[in-house]
């Protein structure tokens, strides 16, 4: 089928916003689909193309990959100005109120600069569904938009909290807004909670985030624990917490080298935290090294922040095969989906829970988890169940 994704953050973007739809896009088009990924500016400026060229460029576009479309932002200085908090206060939250009730999002800037592409789309293309990914109300106003000019069915991806993402006093008139969804896939069961409350009689259907491959892991047992923190660290507190803990075992552990390597964007604040603990900072890695990187590692470690209702790196790192430590603690929900795979997860709620878990990965380290276990969490598997999706959306037509 023809399909049009719209996901405001680029697949080269250095953020797990950008990662979902570009690679939902790729393993779409592996599986012989048309898809054109419509998303903001890349960073270096790759992938723009002039509206009066879109049409010829579709059309000689090999479709084995996704065609990349990348939409800078048109016009409108307040908006961006309120989002950055460049604003004064009274004078910001008039903004955004504006916007919301006139432009529908936070980010009419970049829908300005998307409308021109939109005809070109439906007219040349004739995409017979349109998916996008919730970051912000504007890609589903976007998706809407396009689904009526090209006459087919629009897919709202629920993949982040709606009550984090969209202002109180506009959470259910933006809900009542774009409740024409033909289909809904949600991020999690978490998510399904939420978006039932939003969108009661849209159906939906759990489509996790998936990996590149399941990681090669081997058990480790020497005189060396490589830790591996992961992604965000949300709270300096949050952190602090964390880091104490590691460095009150480690101390203890005076025989042994601990060693804690950070993967991520908030270097600063880790290496601030860290205290007398031997730190590798590694960065922001491409998907390849840092799935590597994570199933070679004594243990994974990353920070639960109740807000992301389920966080990519979870599954991530538990498809890496190896004992995974969440602080402070994890949902009913990635704890099942770890044992179904066989994947050691530590839920660990303090300094004693880190200790504990940190006592077995040094002491008797869990096995490996088998790599069939872990083959559903790849894209490929997941984007079997989003094909499912669409070709249900398509049958029926325009609308629920």
């Amino acid at each position: 089928m023809k399909a049009v994704f719209i996901n405001h953050c680029h697949p080269d973007v250095a953020h797990v916003c950008g990662l979902r739809a570009g690679r939902m896009a790729a393993a779409l088009a592996a599986r012989g689909h048309q898809v054109v990924l419509l998303t903001g500016p890349a960073p270096d400026g790759a992938d723009e193309t002039e509206v009066r060229d879109l049409a010829d460029r579709l059309a000689a576009h090999d479709w084995r990959e996704p065609f990349r479309l990348s939409c800078p932002p048109a016009g409108d200085r307040l908006a961006p100005r309120a989002r950055d908090g460049r604003l004064p206060s009274g004078i910001r939250q008039a903004v955004i109120a504006w916007s919301y009730l006139t432009m529908g999002g936070m980010f009419p800037d970049w829908q300005a600069g998307v409308a021109p592409y939109l005809p070109v789309l439906a007219g040349s293309f004739r995409p017979e569904v349109v998916w996008g990914t919730f970051g912000n109300t504007d890609t589903w106003k976007l998706c809407r938009h396009l689904a009526r000019l090209a006459d087919c069915p629009w897919v709202g991806d629920f993949k982040d909290n709606w009550n984090a993402f969209v202002p109180f006093g506009f959470r259910h008139l933006m809900a009542r807004r774009l409740n024409d969804a033909a289909a809904m896939t949600v991020l999690s069961k978490v998510h399904c909670d939420q978006a039932d409350a939003l969108f009661p009689d849209i159906r939906k259907t759990v489509v996790y985030s998936g990996v590149d491959a399941p990681g090669g892991a081997t058990a480790k047992a020497d005189d060396r624990l490589e830790l591996l923190l992961t992604g965000s660290v949300y709270d300096d507190a949050t952190l602090g917490r964390l880091t104490d803990a590691l460095e009150q075992w480690a101390r203890r552990r005076a025989g042994l080298r601990v060693v804690l390597r950070y993967a991520g964007n908030e270097a600063k604040q880790v290496r601030a935290a860290a205290g007398g603990i031997e730190l590798h900072v590694e960065g922001y890695l491409s998907q390849a090294k840092l799935h590597a990187l994570q199933a070679s590692v004594s243990a994974n470690i990353y920070i639960h922040d109740p807000r992301c209702l389920l966080h990519h790196k979870a599954l991530e790192l538990i498809a890496a095969g190896r004992p995974v430590i969440a602080f402070p603690g994890e949902t009913d929900e990635v704890r099942r989906v770890a044992r179904e795979t066989a994947t050691t997860l530590f839920p660990c709620a303090d300094a004693a829970g880190v200790a504990a878990a940190l006592d077995i990965v040094a002491d008797d380290p869990p096995p490996v988890p088998e790599a069939a276990a872990r083959a559903a969490f790849t894209w490929k598997a997941r984007a079997a169940v989003l094909e499912q999706v669409f070709a249900g959306a398509v049958a029926g037509g325009v609308g629920r």
